[in-house]
This record gives structure tokens, C-alpha cells and sequence, in this order.
């Protein structure tokens, strides 16, 4: 399997909501993830867009909502603002989204809170 999964991880985008997340507590599991990912030396970690069979979009969606998240508002526009914004950014800058519309595009969260 390592020989055939591929990842390629988008380097565009900085701070806190980009290429970082928790490594402690409830919500680590996203944090370690983006971590392990981003060293580059994953087993199935790839350089080449070419060789991905998967495309990882680092964002911290823990981070996003301690950022970005109004408590009490529930509105969820500000998070998605950022969404779009983002995959603006890499679509514009890849040929490679539009190949499958971002179907082969993934995110990873830890979360489990719920809008009443």
C-alpha cells in the first residue's frame, strides 16, 4: 500500500489555520495528522502532484473555529469564507483540482460540536 498511495500536501497558505493544529487534547488527532504530513518524510508523502492519488489540504478546522468561530453566533460563514478563499487559491494556483473538481481533495478535523 505505501508503494501505491500517494499524498501530495499543498504548500500555499501561512499562520495559524494553515500547516498547524493541536497536538494536545481532545482534537490532537487533526494537530498530529497535519504534523506527520508535513514533515515529508511519510511513507506516503509525494512531491509530485503527478504521482498523488490523493491531494491533502492542511487546514486546521480546530484552529479555524478558536479563530474564526463567533460562539453563540451560529453562523458558520466566517469558517466558510476561509474555505472558499482557500481552495480558490490552490485551484487558481493547480491544474491538477480540476482534474476530478477536487473529488480526490481532503481535509482532516476532529470535532463534535453541534449547531441546535
Amino acid at each position: 500500500m505505501e508503494k501505491m498511495l500517494k499524498i501530495y500536501v499543498y504548500k500555499e497558505g501561512k499562520g495559524r489555520l494553515v500547516h498547524t493544529g493541536p497536538v494536545l487534547g481532545i482534537y490532537s488527532s487533526e494537530g498530529l495528522f497535519i504534523r506527520q504530513m508535513e514533515r515529508g518524510r511519510h511513507a506516503f508523502r509525494t512531491t509530485r502532484p503527478e504521482e498523488a492519488l490523493l491531494f491533502f489540504m492542511p487546514y486546521s478546522v480546530a484552529n479555524m473555529v478558536d479563530d474564526l468561530y463567533q460562539p453563540g453566533s451560529k453562523s458558520m460563514h466566517p469558517l466558510s469564507v476561509f474555505i472558499a478563499s482557500y481552495i480558490h487559491t490552490i485551484a487558481a494556483a493547480h491544474p491538477f483540482w480540476n482534474r476530478t473538481h477536487g473529488a480526490d481533495h481532503f481535509f482532516v478535523a476532529c470535532h463534535d460540536w453541534v449547531l441546535e
